[in-house]
């Protein structure tokens, strides 16, 4: 899966989205007023980026020796 960020405002964006909208079985349009989906977990599940890129970095250099750093 792909996520894109199109300017509705603009002429062009508003073309794309009326293209996308033709292909509903392999795109989805997604917009912040009327997105209601639940959340795949708990949101008290969730952590922060800085958490998760700790949590990431700790796991890499556990399992395959490598130090990165992101």
């Amino acid at each position: 899966m792909t996520t894109v960020i199109i300017d509705n405002k603009s002429r062009i964006g508003r073309k794309l989205l009326k293209e996308i909208e033709k292909h509903p079985r392999v795109a989805h349009i997604v917009s912040d007023e009327r997105d209601k989906t639940p959340l795949p977990v708990p949101e008290e599940d969730l952590i922060s980026l800085d958490e998760f890129k700790k949590n990431f970095e700790d796991a890499i250099l556990e399992d395959l020796g490598l130090k990165v750093q992101l």
